[in-house]
């Protein structure tokens, strides 16, 4: 793959998310990208320097920072048809659309994922499964259609739902992606673009968030331990039971015993032909020393 294809996939990514492009006296290429943390734009900046891109980091609103760069300027001249590609002049406007020819990558999903995504948790609910959300509100219905589709195409499994303004109460605001959790999207979306947030921008803040105004960070977007034991409960993992049980000496019903469960029970995981409920899985986990670091590297043999 060539510098110019990956630096595509970074610019997609983040295209997809809250980054613009902008034509300035009709003939200057403006790349923009917004972040609430200067640090996190300080590490993409490295990022698109390597490929020897000028940019700099301005403040953009308060509290809000923009990091940017003249397309015209920059050493790969295919660059130019990103305003082309991505935007249609619409009753004098300029709307987002989906390129034609848009190839999402594991590289482009990363990027679309930490720039408008997020890992949905249930509160006081300790079972459900948490479930992705990657944000499409610019996008026409048709425009998320496909998007859908190529998702799919990864395996990964999501619909479409329509979102409410952040900012006008009860108006419509375009479609969210929200992914399936029975299937076992979330780790396989997680397996695709990586199991753990980098640490380079882990501590970098996304800003405040939700009802409580909490502060929220990038690693806020990956699951914690706990979250990996709800993803991986709908997991199949017989396998791996059945040898931690061989090891431990036990029968299905010994181990069904101690875990206050049927015997008939453990048979059908270790056959995987079903699941444990999450709360049942925890048992199992701590009843056999299992735990998501084992499962996470058996699944990815």
């Amino acid at each position: 793959m060539s510098f110019v294809d990956e630096l595509h996939e970074i610019i997609n990514g983040s295209l997809l998310g809250d980054a613009c492009v902008q034509v300035k006296k009709d003939r200057y290429h403006y790349f923009k990208y917004t972040a609430k943390d200067k640090n996190f734009l300080e590490n993409l900046k490295k990022i698109l320097e390597c490929y020897g891109i000028r940019c700099w980091i301005t403040v953009d609103n308060p509290g809000v920072h923009s990091l940017g760069f003249y397309i015209n300027k920059c050493p790969y001249k295919e660059l130019m048809g990103l305003h082309e590609n991505w935007y249609k002049k619409e009753n004098g406007k300029n709307r987002k659309i989906l390129p034609k020819d848009l190839e999402i990558t594991p590289k482009t999903l990363f990027y679309w994922y930490i720039g408008d995504g997020c890992l949905v948790r249930r509160k006081n609910d300790d079972n459900r499964v948490p479930t992705l959300c990657l944000a499409t509100n610019c996008f026409s219905k048709k425009d998320v259609e496909t998007l859908l589709e190529k998702l799919n195409k990864l395996n990964l499994n999501f619909y479409a739902t329509e979102s409410a303004s952040g900012f006008n109460k009860g108006e419509k605001a375009g479609y969210a992606l929200y992914s399936n959790v029975a299937d076992g999207t979330p780790l396989r979306f997680f397996q695709t673009i990586g199991l753990k947030c980098p640490e380079e921008i882990a501590n970098c803040t996304t800003g405040s968030k939700g009802i409580d105004h909490k502060k929220r960070f990038f690693r806020d977007k990956w699951p914690t331990e706990d979250d990996w034991i709800k993803i991986l409960s709908n997991v199949k993992f017989g396998k791996l039971l059945r040898e931690r049980r061989f090891q431990m000496g036990l029968t299905q019903k010994q181990l069904g015993g101690l875990v206050s469960m049927r015997r008939e029970n453990i048979r059908d995981v270790e056959l995987e032909k079903r699941n444990f409920c999450t709360k049942n899985f925890r048992k199992v986990l701590k009843a056999t020393n299992i735990t998501t670091t084992d499962l996470l590297e058996r699944l990815g043999e």
